[in-house]
């Protein structure tokens, strides 16, 4: 047989061998081109919040599935307005007015600006000082704003005839599997933040070990001493309680009972239940750590913002600084910050050899004096000021949405942060050498000056930051990168989240950190060694019998 032959009759043999490319019914089978109906639901938490749930809300409205955003009659209106021509809105009416809301969130602004949560026991020596009173409470108006909803009989009707396919909510809030169980449908958890061990570990069921994977605001990183690990263990344990006194899921449960929501279920258990925890975030920055299939990092923001035109003037500032720019931007705490404070700030920068671009939505404190080279604005397309050359450095109060655009920008930081997961985000800057952390209680115009000029002049902070940058977009299977959390929404729509959920989510404390089964070998081996102590002591009393009956019979 010739050669030629031979190699005929091999490939024909491999084109039978390989399987046909269409389903069992002999019929290719077509893309999933089912258009779904996803509930969009941020408005109890507001601020920042809302923009990473709206990102990939837009996206999936692009690929042609429909969102209905859900508001409180108590936000402010720029948030019913700000993408009412994009998705369809639901506004339910709440008992809290649109003035008590910005009553408690001006008085937290203020406890923030003063920097007394941004330790580790900050925010319980808040409590006990009474620094938020009952009326002020972000606890008491979340469940009020709950109670509300729940009890819109019209909204909820309205809701339920939609037929939704999916709620996306933000983590925040223990109302969000009272509406999604009320609705009937399955929830995602959309997070404004890294994955937070004590909290998520419960909720998402994340392993923590204390060893190597650090509690919130202690400063820590993933490499400690014993002593540090001592202290994390420790909070570990704290947080554990702490989480349940801030959310207080019994009040929840009343509400269950009230509108009759799955009783037999309680809010903690609920929250368990969630499809999918997205953290916004990159393993970039974030310290390596085991996550669940159900758990993923995502950029809300980072890559993803719209192009958009910066106004003339500024680009004009940004275009003639001959030393360069230093953006700085603190968010809305700068509206309430004590005037002194805000005045030290101003008088840091007027020291910098370089223009500063100062953004803050809110008016600066009256009688604040400001240096010929600070510009103030109230709205920036930050992305794309970020990425002008003539930006050497941001400063910011190290929240994520910021940090990680500035990253994806390779621009170096320096951070005073306030709250939250501040303080954690600027401890990772500063362990990959990206930037620097102020402390805003006891800084001064000289501090602030020469830290922020050092991040400017040192080329290692520029020469990291685009390495990071590198990395953070390598590691995006997708552009822009809002499309990876639009993926994974319609992945748990389409298949549910049960091939995801860890079975560690069902399992209660006793079994998920194997005590039963400790105390079990523990019992197994008290009785062996028992047995063995009997045996001895048996076989000794009967040597000794006999040997004191051979000594009697020889007297």
């Amino acid at each position: 047989m010739s050669s030629k032959l031979v190699t005929v009759l091999l490939l024909m043999t491999s084109c039978l061998l390989v399987p046909p490319v269409h389903s069992t019914t002999g019929e290719v089978e077509p893309p999933d081109s089912k258009k779904y109906t996803f509930l969009y639901f941020v408005s109890m938490i507001g601020g920042s919040h809302y923009p990473s749930l709206s990102m990939s809300g837009k996206e999936l409205m692009r690929q042609g599935h429909r969102v209905v955003s859900l508001f409180s009659s108590s936000s402010p209106p720029q948030m019913h307005t700000a993408d009412a021509d994009i998705f369809t809105t639901v506004v339910y009416t709440s008992s809290v007015t649109p003035h008590h809301r910005a009553d408690v969130m001006a008085h937290l602004g203020k406890l923030f600006a003063t920097g007394v949560v941004t330790t580790f026991w900050g925010p319980l020596i808040a409590g006990v000082r009474g620094d938020i009173p009952d009326e002020l409470s972000t606890g008491d108006m979340w469940l009020r704003e709950c109670d509300d909803l729940l009890g819109d009989a019209a909204t909820m009707k309205r809701l339920r005839e939609e037929k939704f396919d999916m709620l996306v909510a933000d983590d925040f809030i223990p109302c969000i599997p009272l509406l999604a169980q009320a609705l009937n449908i399955p929830f995602i958890y959309n997070c404004a933040g890294h994955a937070v061990p004590c909290e998520h570990g419960m909720w998402a069921g994340l392993p923590i070990d204390p060893s190597y994977i650090p509690e919130r605001v202690l400063g820590l990183t993933d490499r400690m001493t014993f002593l540090q690990r001592v202290q994390n263990v420790l909070a570990h344990t704290f947080y554990k309680f702490w989480w349940f006194m801030i959310f207080d899921f019994r009040r929840f449960d009343q509400l269950k009972v009230k509108y009759n929501i799955r009783p037999e279920l309680g809010t903690y258990e609920s929250n368990k239940q969630a499809s999918l925890y997205m953290f916004d975030g990159s393993f970039a920055l974030e310290f390596p750590r085991p996550m669940q299939p159900n758990t993923i990092y995502v950029l809300f923001t980072a890559g993803s913002a719209p192009n958009k035109t910066i106004e003339a003037d500024v680009a004009e500032f940004l275009d003639t600084a001959p030393s360069g720019v230093a953006l700085f931007s603190l968010g809305t705490h700068v509206g309430s910050m004590e005037r002194e404070k805000a005045q030290v700030l101003a008088d840091g920068l007027a020291l910098l050899p370089v223009r500063v671009l100062w953004q803050t939505s809110a008016p600066l404190p009256a009688g604040v004096r400001l240096a010929v080279n600070t510009k103030v604005v109230r709205w920036l397309p930050m992305s794309q000021v970020m990425e002008h050359p003539n930006v050497k450095v941001l400063v910011s109060h190290g929240g994520g949405f910021s940090m990680y655009e500035a990253l994806w920008a390779g621009l170096p930081m320096v951070g005073l942060p306030f709250f939250g997961d501040q303080m954690d985000n600027l401890d990772r800057l500063e362990d990959r050498g990206v930037g620097l952390r102020l402390d805003i209680t006891t800084i001064t115009p000289d501090v602030l000056n020469q830290t922020i000029h050092n991040v400017i002049t040192d080329p290692k902070f520029r020469t990291n930051a685009r390495r990071l940058s590198l990395i953070m977009r390598d590691l995006q299977t997708m552009s822009p990168p809002v499309k990876t959390a639009a993926h994974w929404i319609l992945h748990v729509t389409k298949f549910g989240g049960d091939h995801l959920r860890p079975a560690v989510q069902d399992l209660n404390y006793i079994q998920r950190n194997l005590i039963d089964v400790y105390l079990f070998i523990l019992a197994v081996l008290a009785l062996i060694v028992w047995v063995n102590l009997s045996l001895c002591y048996y076989c000794c009393r009967c040597m000794c019998g006999r040997a004191g009956k051979n000594h009697l019979k020889k007297d």
